[in-house]
């Protein structure tokens, strides 16, 4: 059986570069510093078209974007000062936009963003529930920009009734459907609550796609159903993986992922029958966590180096 053939990435900041995204504080919005704004979104999206840049050129076709690289993107107020002021229309930023989306085609790049903790559909509280709908529709805006697959969120907390928390859930998705841009929505099984077994339930029945978390898995396993038999059911749209700080199912991510922890979804992945897979690597050391245990092969693949 030939193995599972592995796409590698990571989450957000690299490292190699040693150039950070750019924020502002709250009070720039209120004042409405439109240069300071215009100044940070436009340096922010020229870093993200050098990062994307520099990982192609590393075999790097697989990154999470940061939910931050439009600060307060979720404030009324930062998405009327973008509009009003066409900030994402001017000649750089725009040319930035379109160069990354032209690579993405190109080289088939898998992008992708995670929502902010902040945001809760399942929220019991009707003013959160509308604040994270907006904050998923501005950044679903950002991706369609950049030819972005995925905007991952997290079902959240339980409050105090798993059972009702996730029916109020699905219908909050099925109530706002000409909002939420469902064909992004991308659902990830935590590390506390909620298990890939009923992620995978609630993609089904919402139709949507879903991401496998190996180390969420290790710290919160599903109950009723084998990792093997849900992955080849309903196969993820893409996977992430860390390693435990102090244990294999201890949630802390330590800097780098161990090549054992690879090779162990490599395993499942293809136990399940699936081909080919993108993984994004979420340890400490982002970028330099890859080579740490991963060497290139060509078209964004990697192997692991060896096996500790």
């Amino acid at each position: 059986m030939n193995l599972c053939e592995l796409r590698i990435g990571y989450a957000c900041i690299n490292l190699s570069l040693k150039k950070k995204y750019r924020t502002f504080r709250l009070k720039t919005i209120e004042d409405y510093d439109i240069e300071k704004i215009k100044e940070v979104v436009e340096q922010n999206i020229i870093l993200l078209g050098n990062i994307i840049y520099h990982n192609i050129k590393n075999n790097i076709y697989v990154y999470r974007i940061t939910a931050d690289i439009i600060p307060f993107i979720d404030k009324a107020e930062m998405k009327s000062i973008l509009e009003d002021y066409n900030i994402l229309n001017s000649n750089k930023i725009r040319n930035e936009l379109e160069r990354i989306k032209k690579w993405q085609k190109e080289y088939g790049l898998r992008i992708s963003m995670h929502t902010s903790h902040f945001t809760m559909l399942a929220s019991p509280k009707e003013e959160v529930i509308q604040k994270s709908i907006g904050e998923l529709c501005a950044q679903a805006k950002f991706l369609h920009l950049v030819g972005g697959q995925n905007l991952v969120l997290h079902v959240g907390g339980a409050y105090g009734d798993k059972v009702e928390t996730l029916e109020r859930f699905k219908r909050i998705i099925k109530e706002n459907q000409d909002k939420l841009d469902l064909n992004l929505l991308t659902l990830e099984n935590d590390d506390k609550t909620y298990t890939s077994e009923e992620i995978v339930q609630v993609c089904k029945e919402l139709g949507l796609k879903w991401v496998y978390d190996f180390h969420h898995e290790r710290c919160n396993p599903s109950k009723n159903s084998d990792i093997i038999e849900l992955l080849r059911d309903y196969p993820p749209d893409k996977c992430h993986i860390s390693s435990g700080v102090h244990a294999p199912n201890k949630p802390p991510h330590a800097d780098y992922v161990e090549a054992k922890d690879v090779e162990a979804l490599q395993n499942q992945l293809t136990l399940a029958g699936i081909k080919q897979e993108d993984i994004v690597f979420e340890a400490k050391q982002k970028d330099l966590s890859i080579y740490q245990v991963m060497e290139p092969i060509s078209e964004g693949y990697w192997k692991i180096k060896s096996i500790q």
